[in-house]
């Protein structure tokens, strides 16, 4: 599962003092830090996109739009003005940073399109094997069938041309009663065959999809260890984004997700960091620690945290 790995510090748990002074002795030569922070939602955090890894495939007209729409789901929400962007006079970089979490992520994918793929495949040659046995298993009864009326049709025609032997062999409509039926015979021997030819087609047709469908077996069982190693690879959860804030400032970093959907919910709940809101209890809120969930709106913990934060009654 993946973690948003929020590594940071809250500005504004004393709502009502306008102004908040936060001294930090920073480690190198006691130097100390001041910031100056306004009460939370009176002002807008101006952000902007600071480093910017391409090997995302993510162009920056994209990045820009998925922060539009992670910033509009708390300003829709509450009705301030919360974000805006600034490329000048932007305080809160936005920083995408590929490492491993991100590599990781991408083979996920491709393994897990692999898989799907064969799992594809799998189901498609195992609906032909299972017709191909029908259509063998019907054959089979139609051959049998006509084999049992061949079988006594030819003991019938035996007797028959065993009492002409035995007789006087001069009648000329015996002897046509017998090759009418001695053409019958070979009628039925030679659709026989034809059928016995069409048995052997379908068996070897069954053979080969049963060893199609253990190779793909194979493959996909394959796949699937594969995907279990590089999964475990990552661990069970890493961050997929954290907002920090320390001496050097104030920072988004995104490291991972998988979609555009994840991507704007990991900027959406690091906003909300940047605003002073912590994690809720709430699986499928923007603010829960996990990005788990798949809304697309702020939950009512979401928007309780909010209110609470923004001092609306």
């Amino acid at each position: 599962m993946l973690d948003y790995g929020c590594a940071h510090i809250s500005l504004y748990m004393l709502k009502n003092i306008s102004l908040i002074f936060i001294f930090i002795v920073a480690s190198l030569g006691g130097k100390i830090w001041l910031e100056r922070v306004s009460k939370p939602c009176t002002e807008p955090i101006a952000y902007y996109i600071g480093a910017y890894d391409q090997r995302f495939g993510l162009s920056r007209g994209e990045l820009l739009s998925s922060l539009s729409q992670a910033e509009s789901l708390w300003e829709s929400s509450s009705g301030k003005d919360l974000f805006v962007y600034s490329a000048t006079e932007g305080k809160l970089p936005v920083n995408l940073v590929y490492d491993y979490r991100q590599a990781v992520t991408e083979e996920l994918s491709v393994i897990e399109d692999t898989v799907k793929t064969g799992e594809g495949s799998y189901d498609s040659m195992e609906s032909r094997h299972l017709a191909l046995r029908f259509g063998y298993n019907t054959l089979k009864k139609s051959y049998e069938s006509q084999s049992a009326i061949f079988r006594d049709n030819s003991a019938e025609y035996e007797q028959s041309v065993e009492r002409w032997n035995q007789g006087n062999r001069s009648s000329k409509k015996e002897f046509e009663v017998l090759e009418k039926e001695r053409l019958a015979l070979e009628a039925e021997f030679n659709a026989l065959k034809s059928l016995e030819s069409e048995l052997n087609v379908k068996v070897r047709e069954l053979n080969a999809t049963v060893e199609a469908l253990n190779a793909l077996a194979k493959k996909l069982n394959l796949n699937v260890k594969e995907y279990n190693a590089v999964g475990a690879s990552r661990g069970e959860t890493f961050a997929g984004g954290t907002y920090t804030l320390d001496e050097k400032g104030e920072r988004i970093d995104i490291y991972e997700f998988e979609s555009k959907e994840k991507l704007v919910r990991i900027l959406a709940h690091e906003l909300g960091h940047a605003l002073g809101l912590e994690h809720v209890d709430d699986p499928q809120a923007i603010m829960y620690y996990l990005n788990e969930g798949e809304n697309e709106k702020l939950t009512e913990a979401d928007l309780n945290a909010l209110n609470l934060l923004c001092g609306v009654e």
